[in-house]
């Protein structure tokens, strides 16, 4: 049996009900509460962190770091922009890639995580592993000069990426596979005053899983989390708390093939423990002809 996690970024449990997208609306589903401490709404590597944990961000260590940089001083400039918008963010970034030759990543914590054990396994997820993944997605999503074209299409090729190596990792039987897709953050970002360009995005999403559903063996099971939600022009409730349009709503999503979802992200590695079996490792050491690839030129 294999518990995949589907960790969909800004996934709006209001927006699910509101765009109808039946695909996402698992057996057990709903809003899920969520945390912040960084900010006055949720933010993404701190959040993510929390799920993979189980600790609030103050405890976890990622808020307040949430990338770092080669170059000592601006890594020390850079907490100071941290309650900067995002599209200001990724300017400053780049033009301090560009005059130091420095590059960030996006911290890491150092606490248990809930994909620690040897038979789980987790492809990128912002605060524990990979921030790569997410870095090409902030590209995609602050790219200057781009056509709304180039967008949908290069994240939706990002998100492609993400969910094929889920539908691949059912083949493989590991007990937890988790990976982060970002689709649903960039798309909100960019459409949160477009009802119809983000109910398509929301489509495709739905799509996406629906793939991986069909792709479940009889003993798997899927949970599909988000870490926030979007403000919208269209809908506003309580769980805005003020945002602007593009802003993270408090609306965080959490949905299961099983009888229960998390109730709160802190709730999430707790409640994986709970519904994950171990599977049977095959520990056989992996040996490759080291001679050979040094002839093919490959080391």
């Amino acid at each position: 049996m294999t518990l995949l996690i589907l960790a969909l970024d800004a996934l709006d449990a209001a927006l699910v009900d509101d765009f109808g997208i039946d695909a996402l609306r698992l057996p057990a589903h709903g809003q899920m509460e969520t945390v912040a401490e960084m900010r006055d709404e949720p933010y993404t590597p701190e959040a993510w962190a929390s799920a993979a944990t189980g600790l609030h961000p103050r405890d976890h260590g990622v808020s307040m770091k949430t990338s770092e940089w080669e170059n000592p001083l601006v890594n020390f400039l850079s907490r100071f922009a941290g309650y900067l918008p995002m599209s200001a963010r990724a300017r400053l970034g780049n033009v301090a890639e560009s005059a130091t030759g420095s590059e960030y990543t996006i911290a890491e914590v150092e606490s248990a995580t809930m994909f620690d054990d040897e038979d789980r396994i987790v492809h990128n997820w912002p605060g524990v592993h990979n921030g790569a993944e997410l870095k090409r997605a902030w590209d995609v999503m602050w790219r200057e000069g781009q056509t709304d074209a180039e967008f949908r299409r290069d994240i939706a090729g990002l998100a492609a990426e993400q969910f094929g190596w889920a539908r691949e990792m059912l083949r493989h039987g590991p007990s937890v596979a988790g990976v982060h897709i970002h689709y649903p953050d960039a798309t909100g970002h960019a459409y949160c005053e477009d009802r119809e360009s983000l109910r398509r995005a929301y489509e495709r999403t739905g799509e996406f899983v629906a793939e991986i559903v069909a792709a479940l063996g009889e003993d798997d099971e899927l949970l599909v989390l988000s870490d926030h939600g979007m403000v919208v022009d269209w809908y506003a409730d309580a769980e805005d708390r003020g945002m602007e349009s593009g802003g993270h709503s408090w609306r965080a999503f959490a949905g299961s093939t099983c009888e229960s979802v998390p109730e709160s992200i802190l709730d999430v590695r707790e409640w994986v423990d709970e519904h994950a079996t171990s599977a049977r490792s095959d520990r056989e050491e992996f040996d490759i002809d080291e001679e050979r690839l040094r002839d093919l030129g490959y080391i």
